[in-house]
């Protein structure tokens, strides 16, 4: 995919809508991008070292499923922009073995 152009907004896929609701401006800057993702990435960890430091025997089934939806939406929505910042640093790398 690094080959082609990509359009300036992505749709994230987060399934909880027919139609794409949520994009990503690909031409943010990578440093944004990356700031984005880390907050996501962050809220994930911080969530699964609470998660890891409680007693989860009376937990209910409807927490659980509560807790592990946001955190599959945080990843997926990181990971969409992981996906973003790696073609545009491929691209940027090819850009720099082109021109030397």
């Amino acid at each position: 995919m690094h080959d082609q152009v990509m359009p300036r907004y992505l749709p994230i896929d987060t399934h909880d809508a027919v139609d794409p609701v949520l994009f990503i401006n690909t031409h943010k800057q990578l440093s944004d991008m990356a700031a984005c993702a880390m907050h996501r990435f962050t809220v994930v960890r911080d969530l699964a070292d609470t998660l890891h430091s409680l007693n989860l025997k009376n937990i209910s089934d409807c927490d659980l499923t509560r807790v592990t939806r946001a955190v599959h939406l945080l990843m997926r929505e990181g990971c969409a922009l992981l996906d973003v910042i790696q073609v545009r640093a491929l691209q940027r790398e090819e850009g720099f073995k082109t021109t030397v």
